[in-house]
């Protein structure tokens, strides 16, 4: 009777095994798809470029609106009142209007600026000195400004004090500083809806683009593909290196996309600051912050991944082997 003999049943692959494999597909497929990036400079530098100049665009425009909420803000609370005062208004009846005034219990503090104190200023914060030296005389008017109590400063209760300080016969015009501040802010917030509007359409934008720079790459491999599924790949395996490719076109314009903005902001820093200056106010631009860089490049990647995967999705499924 003869001994049976088995033959030896093969080692199945543990999870650690198919995990090491999968993890050394995704690394073989990342690395390719980025050489595939180096092997065609020029198409890939144009969708970079695209990609970063859509998505710079908009984020320059949303932190230039953050600088100048940000010195709004600052001017917010004012709610200052400043009376132009008749040119030919003497010291005495300026003086008993800031008597007058003065006894209002709505206002918390007067300050006055004459007409010499006025043209100095000017002459110190403009560069127009031979202008102000060839006129026969001063053409700015003496001012009051008040500053009304914060229990004052009501829309309704500032809109009252406003038409009553207009009848005083010394003064030639009232200006509330909050009106001009309110239309500032009514124009700001027009401005961050179209900003968003914008910044949706270009990023649909950025879809497109990496979207056809895969579905260009997919017909250029297309016997490439139909050997692999002939061989037995699958789906998921043929994709992958596409999926990669959206990610690094999402990488790369991303952080070109960020040195873009920190270029303009850099370029237009200094004057800006010499504008806000010459409002009596300081200030210094604010630069995209470590949180503010990182969200701007992975909401370049997700917009990569997510253009790349609706084109290999559409694309890859009809690619069969004939």
């Amino acid at each position: 009777m003869q001994a049976s003999t088995r033959r030896p049943i093969p080692n199945r692959p543990n999870s650690l095994t198919r995990f090491r494999a999968l993890v050394r597909e995704h690394l073989r497929s990342l690395v390719f798809s980025l050489g595939k990036l180096y092997r065609h400079p020029f198409a890939s530098t144009l969708t970079i470029l695209m990609i970063a100049v859509a998505l710079a665009l908009p984020a320059c425009m949303y932190l230039l609106l953050d600088n100048l909420q940000t010195v709004t803000e600052k001017w917010d609370d004012s709610g200052q009142i400043t009376l132009f005062l008749n040119v030919d208004s003497s010291e005495a009846e300026i003086k008993a209007l800031r008597t007058r005034l003065a006894e209002l219990k709505e206002i918390e503090s007067i300050k006055y600026v004459s007409a010499q104190q006025a043209l100095a200023e000017f002459r110190k914060l403009s560069r127009l000195e031979y202008l102000i030296e060839g006129l026969e005389e001063n053409p700015l008017p003496p001012t009051l400004t008040l500053i009304p109590f914060e229990q004052a400063k009501q829309a309704g209760q500032l809109d009252r004090l406003v038409q009553d300080l207009g009848t005083y016969p010394q003064v030639d015009h009232v200006q509330l500083d909050l009106q001009w501040l309110q239309r500032l802010q009514a124009i700001t917030e027009v401005v961050h809806r179209a900003i968003t509007i914008l910044g949706i359409t270009l990023a649909i934008s950025v879809l497109l683009v990496v979207g056809n720079s895969i579905r260009l790459d997919i017909e250029n491999r297309r016997e490439e593909i139909e050997v692999a599924k002939l061989i037995g790949a699958t789906n998921r395996f043929v994709r992958r290196p596409f999926l990669y490719g959206g990610m690094w076109y999402g990488l790369l314009g991303g952080s070109l996309a960020l040195l873009l903005v920190l270029l303009v902001l850099y370029v237009i820093e200094a004057p800006a600051q010499h504008l806000i200056g010459l409002y009596n106010s300081n200030f210094e631009l604010i630069f995209p912050d470590l949180r503010q860089g990182l969200a701007l490049i992975a909401t370049s990647i997700v917009l990569g991944l997510l253009g790349s995967w609706l084109a290999v999705g559409r694309h890859i499924v009809r690619i069969e082997p004939s």
